[in-house]
């Protein structure tokens, strides 16, 4: 039987006969999946608005490059295959188990680099949020080999602990998600917030949209400013 409720002053010694609400119960988890829906809601608008930063200041071109956000410790929200993140909408996202079935829907339906993504979630409990794009200054970085000197710039060993160079395998691959997995786990290194991928941009990792995004924007740069310098002399 359910447990009863006190309330003072009702009835004889003050008993309330309603029952206790649950988290099983039609209300439990009718304020549970609203408390999802808003989440999703307001991670979408984050992810919008990173795209069109992006977009602004030259990290992506057409459809390159994919947004994610974690909604719960389980499933993740993701930008669709083939959308430009300058102009993404709330309809442009879908909702993926970090465990989904090969063959869902929802892998049919999200960016061509969902492994990678996943891969990142299910490595780095604390990773909230996933960005990748094609900033000019780290995919030349990615072309030499080389990570820039995060010592060059305070504000970039402030922002990120270590980044990592991602040897070329076929992007949307699993042996690609495996590899970013790994470095961003640390792969006898320090753990990395950003990985270059050679031949594929970067990516970068944070506990919300803003400190990935804000990792990515420091990270190109701090690289921009260091192909400057050497161009210098």
């Amino acid at each position: 039987m359910p447990k009863s409720r006190k309330t003072p002053g009702a009835g004889d010694g003050g008993a309330d006969d309603r029952p206790e609400r649950s988290i099983g119960s039609g209300v439990g988890k009718a304020a549970a999946q609203a408390r999802v829906s808003a989440l999703r809601a307001a991670l979408a608008h984050d992810l919008i608005r990173a795209g069109r930063v992006l977009e602004r200041r030259g990290l992506i071109v057409a459809s390159e490059g994919d947004l994610s956000a974690r909604i719960t410790p389980e499933r993740v929200l993701i930008s669709r295959r083939g959308r430009r993140l300058g102009d993404l909408t709330p309809r442009d996202f879908v909702d993926l188990g970090i465990a989904e079935a090969l063959d869902s829907q929802g892998r049919i339906a999200a960016s061509t680099e969902h492994r990678t993504h996943l891969a990142a979630y299910l490595g780095r409990p604390d990773v909230e949020a996933v960005v990748h794009a094609h900033p000019p200054g780290l995919s030349a970085f990615a072309m030499r080999g080389e990570t820039p000197n995060l010592r060059a710039l305070d504000e970039a060993r402030d922002a990120i602990h270590a980044i990592c160079v991602v040897p070329y395998a076929p992007s949307g691959t699993e042996t690609l998600a495996h590899s970013v997995a790994t470095y961003l786990k640390g792969g006898g290194s320090p753990a990395c917030d950003v990985v270059i991928l050679q031949g594929h941009g970067a990516l970068a990792v944070g506990g919300s949209v803003e400190e990935a995004l804000a990792r990515l924007e420091i990270a190109e740069h701090l690289a921009v400013t260091l192909l400057l310098a050497e161009k210098r002399g």
